[in-house]
């Protein structure tokens, strides 16, 4: 797998398939580039798929520390001028969709158009939003996965499907979680939960698309419609027969809401 030097030392790693528009695909916490792998193998013959392992995460290097947002931002721009990227359409999953969100408020370019799936700008309760995880309930996730992170992994992947006969699927993503370290795991979803972005909303300028799975017990889906308020022309999607994975589960659709997206903006 190709690597890219973000820092001197740190190398993350990516996969660079098809040509044709550039597409750069993020993956959620505890995730992988490989998640993508679907939308690769549907896609790469129009345009050209990018998709990433965040630093700690995958096959990219694992240095201690904590690791942020702000870090996965300037990651991100440093592979993409590297790539000599131009008009890039990023697309976030869960944690990625508000990475991506976090993104296009602090940096930009060389993004013109963005997509979150199964995201938001927020992902537990606020006392002015009473949906998402219950603030009661928001330490006892941080410590499950201080104490018990094989579990927690599990459990938390456990939740992505609303459909029944994807169990190879889950188990799949289940191994890519077991692939952080415990520490990238713990300092990446306390950033996540430190990260509101609600007020960044009405400055986002350029095309939003938000995809939601109906079902979705891991980020609730309002969230998504805070961001479809939120960001001046932003078009929101639900997918029925999904839960926390609409790009799986709902695959055919999908994908087939993303080529418009792109297509026609």
């Amino acid at each position: 797998m190709p690597t890219f030097e973000v820092e001197p030392g740190v190398r993350i790693a990516y996969q660079d398939r098809g040509t044709g528009r550039p597409i750069v695909f993020v993956h959620g916490w505890a995730g992988a580039g490989d998640a993508w792998d679907l939308q690769v193998l549907d896609l790469a013959d129009r345009y050209r798929c990018i998709t990433v392992d965040l630093r700690g995460h995958g096959d990219s290097d694992k240095p201690w520390g904590r690791y942020d947002y702000p870090m996965f931002c300037r990651d991100l721009r440093a592979l993409m001028t590297g790539l000599d990227l131009s008009d890039v359409t990023l697309v976030g999953w869960s944690m990625g969709g508000h990475l991506g969100l976090k993104y296009v408020a602090t940096i930009g370019a060389p993004v013109t158009r963005l997509v979150i799936t199964n995201s938001g700008p927020r992902f537990h309760a606020a006392d002015d939003v009473p949906f998402g995880t219950p603030p009661a309930e928001v330490q006892g996730l941080v410590d499950a996965i201080r104490h018990a992170r094989t579990e927690t992994v599990v459990g938390l992947y456990g939740n992505n499907f609303h459909r029944t006969d994807l169990t190879a699927t889950r188990d799949w993503f289940i191994q890519m979680g077991w692939r952080v370290p415990a520490f990238v795991g713990l300092t990446s979803f306390e950033s996540l939960l430190a990260e509101d972005v609600r007020a960044d909303l009405p400055r986002i300028e350029i095309p939003v698309a938000v995809f939601a799975g109906r079902h979705d017990k891991v980020w609730d889906p309002r969230w998504s419609e805070v961001v479809a308020d939120g960001v001046p022309g932003a078009r929101l999607t639900y997918f029925e027969n999904s839960g926390h994975v609409a790009f799986i589960e709902d695959r055919v659709d999908w994908n087939e809401a993303l080529t418009k997206f792109i297509d026609a903006t």
